[in-house]
């Protein structure tokens, strides 16, 4: 989540969440954070109360009240308390009265985009008046808009290609934790995308249709931190659940075997899916996000025909990555470069509640 006010001795700063969102009661929700306001960081003690509907979100949600990443329902569904949350989060950080202005940017899958206006329109309704851990915001929405995932690097794709942006045939190539998405650029005019289910998820999912028992979140965690190349079992002992040495090193060996066989039906299933979508005139491939990255040898050499980069070739600034995500937020970056030129526009024409500041997220 990137931000930035408009006092002028603000810069831009961002944070992360985890993605849970869990249902819980206010008063319970209280009683994990009213003792901790002081000592722990906003963003690891989220909830938010609307009337009778009180969610805890991320790190509470998932450490203190037993939630998971929601994979069958809509992103907006869900989104409404993390955009309510991080806001929360933002107030806190910035040291915000309990008045103030927003104008809000979201990126969506390009299949999930026709969903942002009730998205906004619930959001809009819930800012008006809602309980946090620290008491009642009330915001007001002011410029808003909704990207396609992949439009962030498309931007600054845009801006480092110039003329040449509008002569060629783009093929932008997005695959995260749940999705992956393909929006297409012909000649400077970007349509809408297209989406799959086919992120990093369903690779996890194939390797538990070969073991049993795993929890998803923690398997992908150790997938992605483990080194194909060299599978070992540092990574993924702790996973095993027996107790005698021997049989644990035997359990993260059978381990290691279904993630090798998952990753290849994964890689197939994704390369298939990509290469239906893409325009088979291309001028250029562009590959974005981690699932990307993760799978780069498999994508690079089954597309080796084409002309390739790698996340538009966007830097993320070090002072916006306090996690070390890397290119993980590099769409989520150029989407806020572009946003705040129009963030600057929309902060000259209008006026902040009661004169306080306007931020950008």
């Amino acid at each position: 989540m990137g931000y930035q006010s408009t006092n002028p001795s603000s810069a831009p700063d961002s944070f992360v969440m985890e993605a849970p969102v869990g249902a819980v009661s206010q008063e319970l929700a209280k009683s994990y954070t009213d003792g901790n306001l002081s000592s722990a960081a906003p963003e690891n003690i989220a909830w938010v109360a609307v009337g009778s509907e009180c969610r805890a979100v991320g790190y509470l949600a998932s450490s203190q009240f037993n939630a998971h990443i929601g994979l069958t329902g809509l992103k907006y569904e869900d989104a409404v308390y993390k955009a309510l949350a991080a806001i929360w989060v933002i107030s806190c950080r910035l040291q915000l009265e309990s008045k103030f202005s927003i104008e809000l940017a979201v990126m969506l899958p390009p299949g999930e985009l026709n969903d942002s206006q009730q998205f906004f329109e619930l959001l809009s309704h819930a800012l008006k008046s809602y309980e946090t851990p620290t008491g009642c915001l009330k915001v007001k929405l002011g410029t808003r808009q909704a990207f396609q995932e992949g439009s962030g690097i498309c931007a600054m794709h845009c801006q480092k290609l110039g003329e040449a942006f509008s002569k060629r045939a783009i093929a932008y190539m997005m695959v995260g934790y749940r999705n992956a998405s393909v929006l297409i650029s012909a000649r400077g005019a970007v349509g809408k995308g297209k989406t799959s289910d086919l992120g990093m998820v369903r690779m996890t999912e194939l390797v538990q249709e070969r073991t049993s028992g795993y929890n998803a979140a923690r398997l992908t965690a150790a997938i992605a931190k483990a080194d194909f190349n060299n599978l070992s079992r540092r990574h993924l002992l702790p996973l095993t659940r027996v107790r005698n040495l021997e049989q644990r090193q035997k359990e993260a060996d059978q381990l290691i075997e279904a993630i090798k066989l998952a990753r290849s039906d994964y890689a197939g299933m994704l390369t298939r899916w990509l290469t239906e979508v893409m325009p088979p005139d291309a001028d250029e491939l562009v590959f974005c996000g981690g699932t990307a990255e993760y799978l780069k040898p498999e994508l690079r050499d089954y597309f080796s025909v084409y002309p390739q980069s790698w996340h538009g070739d966007i830097e993320v600034p070090q002072q916006l990555d306090c996690h070390g995500m890397g290119i993980r937020l590099a769409d989520a970056y150029g989407a806020f470069c572009y946003f705040s030129s129009l963030f600057a526009e929309a902060v000259e024409s209008q006026v902040p509640i009661e004169g306080k500041e306007v931020v950008s997220v």
